[in-house]
């Protein structure tokens, strides 16, 4: 019996012991996945090591700990290394922590899914949580005309400016792919700062409790012909990376996103 788990604050809401089951049902392994409540920062590293320590074999990390996942670790893939960031933990050969960063390739992995290529293409992210750390890289590699930030916090837009070259926000630029990174609550005011939207453009919300959320009504208010959709499939392609890493073995991801879209 593996020992898997995610931990978070918030933690209630994660899929991921759904999904990483369904993963394993796939191939007859048997595991165990629990969801681990850590109450704060300086609480994480201990929690981390007793996991480890007790058997656990892979550890998924969610807000607002990835930074202090990839401080943890004793090693770093270089995409962990370049956001200094991990979303997923595990031991390496010698037994010590090794962490990787796989939101972005989920990312990626899920626009493709849906006909999204990011080339050439004008990006809006709204948010500046930690979560874009993980992302930014594997989005700039693909080669997009630009990455725009709409958020509050401009000290963390300053911080994006400088290490990833992003740019504002310009309410009167059409973007072709939107994605949200911001809270689904009505007094959210960024959504409202976005006045253009084509016919062609593409909403994203890294958001994946209900089919359509609250940033995806908004957008469809401003543009009914718009493409939406939500971010289970990050959520599914993204724990696909950590399950392989694991146990050397690749699932099918369709099948596991019909069966939780099923559930809604």
């Amino acid at each position: 019996m593996y020992e898997l788990a995610v931990i978070g604050n918030p933690i209630e809401h994660s899929l991921s012991p759904q999904v990483f089951t369904l993963f394993a049902e796939q191939f007859n392994i048997k595991l165990n996945y629990s969801k681990i409540l850590c109450q704060n920062k300086e609480l994480f590293h201990k929690t981390v090591n007793v996991f480890f320590a007790n058997g656990g074999h892979g550890l998924n990390i969610t807000s607002p700990f990835k930074h202090e996942a990839y401080q943890c670790a004793k090693y770093h893939t270089s995409r962990a290394e370049f956001c200094m960031a991990s979303n997923f933990l595990k031991l390496n050969t010698d037994g010590k922590i090794i962490a990787d960063t796989t939101d972005g390739i989920g990312l990626l992995k899920d626009l493709a899914n849906n006909q999204q290529l990011i080339f050439n293409k004008k990006i809006l992210i709204i948010g500046s949580g930690f979560v874009l750390d993980s992302l930014m890289l594997d989005l700039i590699v693909k080669n997009p005309k630009q990455i725009a930030i709409l958020a509050r916090n401009q000290e963390k837009i300053k911080y994006l400016q400088n290490k990833f070259g992003c740019q504002k926000f310009d309410n009167q630029i059409a973007y072709d792919i939107i994605i949200n990174t911001s809270p689904n609550t009505r007094d959210n005011q960024l959504f409202s700062q976005i006045i253009t939207l084509n016919n062609a453009t593409f909403c994203y919300d890294l958001a994946y409790n209900t089919p359509i959320t609250l940033f995806l009504q908004y957008m469809q208010q401003l543009n009914h012909n718009i493409i939406v959709k939500n971010g289970l499939g990050m959520l599914v392609e993204q724990a696909k990376i950590a399950f392989e890493q694991l146990f050397n073995k690749t699932p099918d991801t369709n099948i596991v996103i019909k069966k939780l879209n099923g559930s809604f």
